[in-house]
């Protein structure tokens, strides 16, 4: 039985979307959602509320013979798709008291949105929780507009960039403390994106492996030694 739809709060829309995954337990492309107060700083701290959406799971039928799903063709974007996308998202960070500028340009099937402006260190702290929930309605959005494969990016000033450098920076790092130690060291808390991209910094190790573990959108990465364990004990040195 699917649950009925709730309301869920946070101190924005992403805390509001993550705990009801946590809730529901389930991800975010299995909820339905929709906001319903984007959640205010106020003025001074005065006047501040908190966000407030409506969710629900998505309906699945199981146990029923599924067809292999045909492969979607790339879909056709209007030009005219990048301005309202544009003003879209501007609406909504100036709702969320995060008025941005936005640029939105269309390569094929391929949209790509930057966020600029005096928000951007707010809108990406956090691990850029709140560029990913604006990313996940953003492309919601988009599959409404188009018909056929299309792929939305969201960024905020040069944090997709940095974010991936640090990762890899950070891949590279567990990866040489578990040699040294043969313990197994874990970055938490990332999205599938961000977990690709320290599976790939590391997919060039023999000794070393990466998987991800645990439930929902984010998840958890491990980096250890195969047939090592996760026990603590360090290996023993020639």
């Amino acid at each position: 039985m699917t649950p009925a739809t709730q309301e869920y709060k946070g101190i924005d829309v992403s805390e509001a979307i993550a705990n009801a995954c946590k809730a529901l337990n389930t991800s975010l492309e299995d909820l339905n959602v929709e906001i319903l107060t984007p959640g205010s700083n106020g003025f001074l701290g005065i006047g501040k509320r908190k966000a407030k959406i409506r969710a629900s799971i998505k309906n699945k039928k199981r146990g029923a013979f599924r067809r292999p799903r045909p492969r979607e063709t790339d879909a056709t974007i209007s030009p005219g798709l990048a301005d309202t996308l544009k003003e879209t998202l501007e609406n909504i960070l100036s709702l969320m008291d995060m008025g941005s500028e936005v640029m939105v340009e269309i390569n094929g099937n391929r949209i790509d949105a930057k966020i600029n402006g005096d928000h951007v260190e707010a809108i990406t702290e956090r691990d850029g929780s709140v560029l990913d929930s604006l990313q996940y309605l953003m492309r919601k959005i988009v599959s409404r507009n188009v018909t056929g494969k299309a792929i939305f990016n969201l960024d905020a000033g040069d944090y997709r960039d940095q974010r991936r450098r640090n990762l890899e920076k950070l891949a590279v790092q567990l990866a040489a403390e578990t040699r040294e130690s043969g313990r197994t060291r874990a970055i938490a808390s990332l999205n599938p994106a961000e977990r690709r991209i320290v599976h790939m910094a590391l997919k060039d190790e023999t000794e070393i492996k990466s998987r991800s573990v645990g439930d929902g959108h984010f998840k958890k990465v491990l980096i250890y030694i195969p047939g090592q364990g996760n026990k603590g004990r360090r290996r023993k040195r020639k």
